[in-house]
């Protein structure tokens, strides 16, 4: 075990917090990133331990920023639960990488294997029922491939099972929230077509109407579903 895994475990185990702050500020970029991995980790075994894990996390980011190297770990919805708090402070869902690339772009593009279904439906809520308006900027930010991260969901998500409606319909509310606050970018959509077409084909999946992301893709651009099928299939 690292050595600085070690003494935070020691920390804990003493409950000397104040100590265990200290430590985690003294600690290098890539120790603090072990570290709230740990915290992470230990919060998953039990929701009774949770919050605890949580708040520790929460108060270490809120301490020294929000580290650019966790940006892209956050690409699910367990852990975008876990950091939630952390999100909501100081503007960190917008904070972006060297890609330009926030929390949300990884989130909604999912896990290069074995990708989830984006939470659609719990980031619409933070919206709807909470003070949010660096999570509603996050959504216009675009990555150094012009992305915003919907346009991400749609151009990198490979996984394609059909939406439940609850999620559908806050991903469109979504979209409509980006929409009131910047333009589509129209060029953008041959790229989306092209990287979807290649998902299709790896997954052998039928272009149709009974294809739901023709629907999100037509909705996004403004356009019919027809059209969209028609370019998926050409």
């Amino acid at each position: 075990m690292k050595p600085h895994i070690q003494t935070l475990i020691s920390l804990l185990t003493k409950k000397d917090f104040k100590a265990l702050l200290v430590f985690y500020q003294q600690s290098n970029e890539i120790e603090n990133i072990d570290q709230l991995a740990f915290l992470y980790q230990q919060g998953q075994k039990s929701l009774s331990v949770f919050e605890f894990y949580q708040q520790i996390a929460t108060k270490f980011i809120a301490s020294k920023g929000l580290p650019e190297s966790i940006i892209n770990q956050i690409n699910s919805s367990d852990t975008l639960s876990f950091f939630t708090p952390a999100l909501q402070q100081s503007e960190n869902f917008s904070k972006i990488n060297q890609k330009k690339r926030n929390s949300l772009h990884f989130l909604l593009a999912g896990k290069a294997l074995s990708p989830e279904l984006p939470p659609f439906n719990y980031l619409r809520s933070m919206m709807l029922f909470e003070s949010n308006e660096s999570l509603s900027a996050a959504l216009t930010q675009r990555d150094f491939k012009n992305l915003t991260p919907i346009e991400a969901y749609m151009f990198a998500n490979s996984n394609c099972e059909k939406l439940p409606t609850h999620e559908l319909t806050a991903l469109l509310a979504l979209i409509e929230i980006e929409t009131k606050q910047q333009s589509i970018d129209l060029k953008n959509y041959t790229s989306i077509i092209q990287a979807v077409k290649n998902i299709c084909v790896k997954q052998n999946i039928t272009v149709n109407e009974g294809f739901q992301r023709t629907l999100i893709i037509a909705t996004y651009y403004e356009t019919s579903t027809n059209q969209v099928i028609n370019d998926l299939s050409n």
